[in-house]
């Protein structure tokens, strides 16, 4: 594990929790874990790969990621269920993304794979490599979380995907960026990203106007066929579903068009991370 790694991951997780969900995340101290029974009740992970590889994981309690989601989709879970892990899957992907900025910025070429959700007491992590991770405690006001981050700067020859089975999914961006005939691609415009948030915009209104009058009709049609009443009972939870998944992307998109370039020039290093133990993370 290279502790030089750790600035993107903390700064990384700090970005996604503050601007996604106003949430303040206190970063406590650095240690190493020498295990694989995660810290949380809920771990998002995903793969790393090209210049640096490994895996990240983040572990909340329960408590915790209830509160993070409820704050990001406007919400009020109070225990784990699927729209919460997809939101655990999607903050992964986002911590991921910045950090993954960070090193691009360094000049490392950066891939990650599709996250994966784990859910339950006392669930494993098994990290790509054979080492033991780096993990940055986080506390909230509703509970803690935890970043375990198990990355290294990639050998010559190790750096493609098929190494560790990750697929080269490119750093996020607000969209995707366009490819002229010849192969290769340019900068996007800020009215391309505009056009791009404007879109998502439109379609959570559509789909929250069609969702609303699919309900009207249930409160207001007492007497409705029940083949018919029975396809809109079927369909609602289908749109909040939906819905729930236009706002996910709408606050990603938003997050990462929020990082100004000089964030991204300037990183401000935390420096008493940098002077740990270098010896430990000799094994």
């Amino acid at each position: 594990m290279d502790v030089k790694f750790i600035n993107p991951f903390l700064q990384g997780t700090v970005e996604v929790l503050k601007k996604m969900t106003f949430t303040e995340p206190h970063p406590g101290k650095v240690y190493l874990k020498e295990n694989n029974v995660a810290a949380g009740d809920v771990s998002g992970i995903i793969g790393i790969t090209g210049d640096a590889v490994g895996s990240l994981a983040i572990s909340f309690s329960e408590s915790c990621i209830c509160h993070v989601v409820n704050r990001m989709l406007g919400e009020s879970y109070t225990s784990a269920n699927q729209d919460v892990f997809d939101a655990v899957g999607e903050i992964t992907n986002m911590i991921s993304g910045v950090a993954r900025t960070y090193m691009e910025k360094d000049g490392m070429k950066v891939f990650a794979a599709i996250p994966s959700v784990v859910f339950g007491k006392d669930h494993t992590i098994n990290h790509i490599l054979d080492a033991p991770s780096i993990m940055i405690p986080f506390s909230t006001e509703r509970g803690n979380f935890v970043v375990d981050v198990c990355i290294k700067t990639a050998a010559p020859g190790n750096k493609a995907a098929d190494q560790y089975q990750v697929l080269n999914r490119k750093t996020l961006t607000v969209a995707d960026t366009p490819v002229e005939e010849s192969g290769a691609s340019k900068p996007e415009e800020p009215a391309v990203k505009m056009d791009r948030m404007e879109s998502l915009r439109k379609q959570l209104k559509e789909m929250v106007a069609t969702r609303d009058a699919m309900v009207k009709q249930l409160t207001e049609e007492p007497f409705m066929q029940m083949a018919k009443r029975n396809l809109l009972k079927k369909r609602v939870p289908y749109f909040d579903a939906k819905i729930r998944r236009l706002k996910l992307d709408i606050a990603a998109a938003d997050m990462i068009a929020k990082i100004s370039p000089e964030d991204i020039a300037n990183p401000k290093l935390v420096k008493h991370y940098q002077h740990y133990d270098d010896k430990k993370q000799k094994r």
